[in-house]
């Protein structure tokens, strides 16, 4: 996936993965995606950036575990 090895996904990178993991989705909505995951603008999505986007916002529970 991080086919340059710089421990983040370019637009580039992203696009080959969504389209490796055969997510059926356009384009469009991979750039959209990718501008959601990419929090601070970078145009990288490094990994907290990544884990982030996938988990969601914490719920009332896990912000207890971690405060």
């Amino acid at each position: 996936m991080d086919d340059n090895g710089s421990m983040t996904l370019d637009a580039a990178e992203f696009h080959k993965a969504i389209a490796d993991y055969r997510v059926n989705v356009g384009d469009e909505e991979i750039d959209t995606l990718f501008r959601a995951f990419d929090r601070d603008g970078k145009g990288e999505i490094d990994y907290d950036e990544f884990l982030r986007g996938v988990a969601g916002p914490m719920n009332a529970f896990r912000s207890a575990l971690v405060t």
